[in-house]
């Protein structure tokens, strides 16, 4: 008597699941994070998002967005579809922190190979604060961008999302559709259409999809993404530190360079360690 196969991997056993269960699953979840986000904003609106009481709220009004999207998450995931975390990019611990800094140091090294190149054509990147000053304030923009936007964003987009979106099709339809969507949240949400936004957060929702996609891990994504988005609040809002050229140039060393760059060495990295 032959038995039924099991399936290969957890994404196999959703294939089963109709269609519009997975357009509910995915309006549920970006629904969650837009209404978290919505909220957020109304909490830390201040006429000076740099000032360290802004900084403050937006910290703790990100650790509760984040616990709740992971609280959802673990939900949709492990009590209704009764699949591991695996599915949505989690490894382990220390797979994870490694590829959160793998995903740091990728964007980081570029971005800033590209601005001591632009110091030495004449347009320098200066810290114009006290170094106390400075430091406190990349600290808590860092906190900040990692708990409201970069954690869950991430693990929405490039994890639950993805994960949701290749119950039916290929790795790399998945990663067009998510970055649509991500698109879509990003530049709708504020409520302001600009075609260089749109145009930046495509890149940035491919090369996320596409670092997520060869490492395995969704970590990768929220390492890249807390390191862009820091440094380019730092460089276009915060007053320590001041760029000595134009806008356009800047958003070269922060978004064309660096992205292309983390899009040719992950697949680099991740074959080094493979063959270690």
């Amino acid at each position: 008597m032959m038995t039924k196969p099991e399936p290969k991997t957890a994404q196999d056993s959703w294939m089963a699941l109709p269609l519009w269960s997975v357009l509910i699953r995915i309006a549920v979840m970006i629904g969650v994070i837009v209404s978290a986000l919505l909220l957020a904003a109304e909490l830390s609106n201040s006429a000076d998002p740099t000032a360290y009481g802004t900084l403050l709220t937006r910290i703790l009004s990100g650790l509760a967005i984040s616990a709740l999207v992971i609280t959802v998450i673990v939900v949709l995931v492990r009590w209704a579809g009764r699949r591991p975390l695996s599915v949505v990019g989690f490894t382990t611990a220390a797979g994870d922190l490694r590829a959160f800094g793998l995903g740091i140091a990728v964007w980081t090294v570029p971005a800033a190979a590209t601005f001591f190149v632009l110091a030495l054509l004449g347009n320098p990147l200066q810290i114009t604060a006290p170094a106390a000053e400075f430091w406190l304030a990349l600290g808590l923009l860092f906190l900040a961008v990692l708990l409201t936007e970069a954690i869950p964003e991430e693990l929405v987009f490039r994890g639950y999302v993805s994960a949701v979106l290749a119950e039916r099709l290929s790795p790399w339809w998945v990663i067009g559709v998510q970055t649509v969507l991500f698109v879509a949240f990003a530049v709708l949400l504020p409520g302001d259409i600009n075609p260089l936004d749109v145009s930046l957060f495509a890149a940035m929702g491919f090369v996320l999809g596409y670092a997520r996609l060869v490492t395995g891990s969704v970590w990768t994504a929220v390492g890249i993404h807390v390191a862009f988005q820091t440094a380019s609040q730092l460089v276009f809002t915060h007053q320590v530190i001041e760029f000595g050229g134009s806008p356009v140039l800047a958003m070269v060393a922060l978004g064309a360079v660096p992205f292309t760059a983390a899009a040719i060495m992950i697949p680099i990295v991740v074959a080094w360690k493979t063959h270690d």
